[in-house]
């Protein structure tokens, strides 16, 4: 009986594959393959490319000949042999490598090995292919190109065609700009430099296009080489991800390396080695203790915390908590961050509003915050009026020692309350140490998600500002003019107005709101962050203050415990294995919610 099937790669990789599983049924060794003579005319790798986003020829069939450089993604549905130049032309517009999708090709081709290929040249996935090999050739073993240096940022996006395919380089150290989809898919964006949403730092319109058009040129997604979800551990960063080792925004990456590909998403770079990553960004401790005599407010959105009190169905609950443990390690995490903020005056936003009751969002988040601290520390500001009629409200609580309340606590919900944005609530409260009446509004306005379904006023105007814009400017005009009346019943020259704006610096409601005499805490040429979305950096969480209060302004700051973290160390267990249900779980302050808390300090 034959020990092996030989054959010289005259035929194709489908006839191939039957002549293999041929000789596995028969009990056969393997084949063995063996290099054969490949023709001296073909069309050159970078001459297929050409130098333009799409093949001078599509839909052409042809022959080329080129050398193994790599196969990615061999364990999943959609392998991707790259294939490349024989010897670089002097033309740097050309990529010198092709994508030959098949399966045939990803299981038989080994890196290093010259091939020669027969098939149709194709566009696929916006990546120059060639498809459906009809005839193959080992023609023997070639050195397999070195990398090529880029730095970022590019010139133009269309220079990413020029290194399609191609084994890259980054020289420089580059900065993680977002995680959002690491667990998931395995994905990091990374770029030159933090990059920041457009309107925190550009007027909307043409100056915040134009500043994004150009942040666009400084990045690229970092892939783990696997298409399946999921994987555990996950790859980035070195040693696995973890609730004590993560990778935030804002950390370092060096020695980034590997394969560029072009995808339905755009370019990756599906890495060859593993980056090495530094804290560049690390994890602050909790704030200092206030000075003595001064007052500390603060804002932090808890991120839906729902009870389900006074519900048929506690669990899951309508926006948090998919069961009662779930619920436990969301308080956990929410208490030590609430725990460590040393506020007299704390702002919460996205409680459920299921009343104040025992077994209300509010009553127990106040309960487990006076446990953690061993008695009773803070109580809640309880208003008459039931807070709209939303899901969730905004709330207030307050450490008794140091703040009394003056006053009524106040709430509006007519229009544009009723909707959208949430009523906001205001109390007045004594400073003790001073003898100080401030007043403080908590708001959350409308948000920029669910654009209306029919052209309407508050559609995305493409300016940077996203849907629902002239909904938050009528919040932001309606709130001065309710503020101006003292709902409170106490008139104080000291006024606040915190919370999560839904609206980025330069954005209109946040201008109207300057405009109407606001100061702003943040300094003109400073840019805080409080969020991160989409690989982009900005603060939606604000505080504006009277011009009497914020003339005794001694520090405002954002706690950074939660926009730069990776998502999936939140309390969530959906989508995570027993051993990440545990790995990547600590009832510590980080992720805690998805907005970092901020908080600010006033001297009289």
């Amino acid at each position: 009986m034959l020990a092996a099937i030989v054959f010289p790669y005259k035929t194709g990789p489908f006839m191939q594959k039957s002549i293999i599983s041929l000789a596995i049924l028969c009990g056969l060794a393997a084949p063995t393959l063996q290099a054969a003579s490949c023709d001296s005319k073909f069309t050159p790798v970078s001459q297929i490319q050409g130098q333009t986003a799409e093949s001078p020829f599509v839909g052409k069939t042809l022959t080329t000949q080129g050398v193994i450089q790599a196969v990615l993604y061999a364990d999943s549905k959609q392998p991707k042999v790259l294939l490349g130049s024989l010897a670089a032309d002097a033309d740097n517009k050309t990529a010198e490598v092709i994508l030959v999708p098949d399966h045939e090709m990803a299981r038989l081709a080994k890196v290093g090995e010259h091939w020669q290929l027969t098939g149709t040249v194709r566009e696929f996935d916006g990546m120059t292919a060639l498809t459906n090999p009809s005839a193959s050739k080992l023609c023997g073993k070639h050195a397999t190109q070195t990398a090529t240096a880029v730095t970022l940022p590019m010139q133009s996006l269309e220079q990413w065609e020029h290194y399609e395919g191609m084994l890259l380089n980054f020289p420089q150290t580059l900065v993680v700009n977002d995680s959002y989809t690491l667990a998931r898919f395995g994905e990091l964006l990374l770029a030159d430099k933090r990059l920041m949403v457009a309107t925190e730092v550009k007027k909307p319109g043409k100056a915040a296009s134009d500043f994004e058009q150009q942040q666009q040129l400084s990045e690229i997604i970092i892939d783990d080489g696997t298409q399946r979800q999921n994987v555990e551990p996950v790859r980035f960063p070195t040693g696995g991800l973890s609730a004590s080792n993560t990778v935030r925004v804002g950390d370092s990456a060096k020695g980034v390396s590997g394969y560029l590909l072009h995808t339905k998403q755009g370019y990756r770079l599906v890495v060859n080695q593993d980056p090495v990553f530094v804290a560049s960004n690390p994890r602050p401790a909790a704030p200092a203790a206030k000075a003595k005599g001064e007052l500390r407010v603060a804002s932090f959105n808890v991120l839906n915390f729902f009870t389900g009190d006074g519900t048929d169905k506690a669990f899951p609950t309508k926006r948090g908590a998919t069961d009662a443990v779930e619920l436990g390690r969301q308080q956990d995490k929410m208490i030590a961050a609430l725990s460590a903020m040393d506020a007299d005056v704390i702002g919460l936003l996205e409680v459920e509003n299921n009343g104040f009751a025992e077994g209300s969002a509010l009553a127990t988040l106040v309960k487990a915050l006076n446990e953690k601290l061993g008695s009773e520390v803070y109580r809640a500001v309880l208003p008459t009026e039931r807070p709209g009629s939303d899901h969730i409200m905004v709330a207030m609580i307050y450490r008794i020692a140091d703040v009394s309340e003056a006053g009524k606590a106040a709430v509006i919900t007519k229009a544009p309350f009723d909707r959208g944005s949430r009523p906001p609530l205001a109390q007045s409260f004594v400073h003790k140490a001073s003898g100080k009446t401030v007043t403080i509004s908590i708001n959350h306005f409308k948000s920029k998600g669910s654009c209306p379904k029919q052209p309407t006023a508050d559609s995305d105007k493409q300016d940077g500002q996203g849907c629902w814009t002239p909904a938050r400017l009528e919040a932001a005009k309606t709130l001065t003019a309710w503020l101006n009346t003292n709902p409170t019943g106490t008139a104080s020259d000291y006024r606040l107005i915190m919370g999560d704006l839904n609206a980025y610096r330069q954005e209109e409601p946040l201008q109207r709101l300057e405009q109407d005499g606001w100061k702003h805490l943040a300094k003109p040429d400073e840019v805080h962050t409080s969020y991160v979305f989409k690989g982009r950096s900005g603060s939606l969480d604000h505080a504006l203050a009277s011009p009497a209060l914020h003339q005794q302004l001694k520090q405002f700051a954002h706690w950074h415990i939660n926009a730069d973290e990776p998502e999936v160390l939140d309390y969530n267990m959906e989508h995570k294995s027993k051993n990440q249900i545990d790995a990547w779980y600590q009832p510590t302050p980080y992720r805690s919610s998805d907005h970092d808390p901020l908080f600010m300090d006033f001297k009289f």
